[in-house]
């Protein structure tokens, strides 16, 4: 198999098990000392606490689907440019643009970057 297509096939196990909010799955895809990076928060954090957010994350919402995925990949990653459409107990629907990079090692996501739209959130400090 090529690295291309090993790369889009953990992009999308990542993905389809995080809509399915299956976190054991998700855990699958990750390497033990994986690390992601959100441009929002602007902080690094560790594989437990992504998993413990993801887990959280759950509940707070009726479903999020991870649509329109364009995916690149290199040697030792990808890159996948999405809408997140998340949908509220309500009903309300909320679409998010976003972008991850990954790096992968021996099939393995070592690091995450995710790059979300940025204008969709308050300012700190702000209501």
């Amino acid at each position: 198999m090529s690295v291309d297509t090993e790369h889009r096939r953990l992009c999308h196990a990542l993905f389809d098990a995080i809509e399915q909010g299956d976190i054991d799955a998700v855990d699958d895809c990750y390497a033990a000392d994986m690390t992601m990076w959100v441009n929002v928060g602007r902080a690094e954090i560790t594989r437990e606490e992504n998993l413990a957010a993801l887990a959280r994350g759950r509940d707070l919402h009726r479903r999020r689907t991870y649509n329109d995925r364009i995916i690149d990949t290199f040697d030792d990653g990808f890159v996948v440019q999405y809408t997140v459409h998340v949908v509220a107990h309500d009903g309300t629907t909320v679409p998010l643009p976003a972008c991850l990079v990954a790096e992968v090692r021996d099939a393995k996501i070592t690091k995450l970057f995710e790059y979300l739209d940025s204008g969709k959130f308050s300012p700190r400090g702000r209501a």
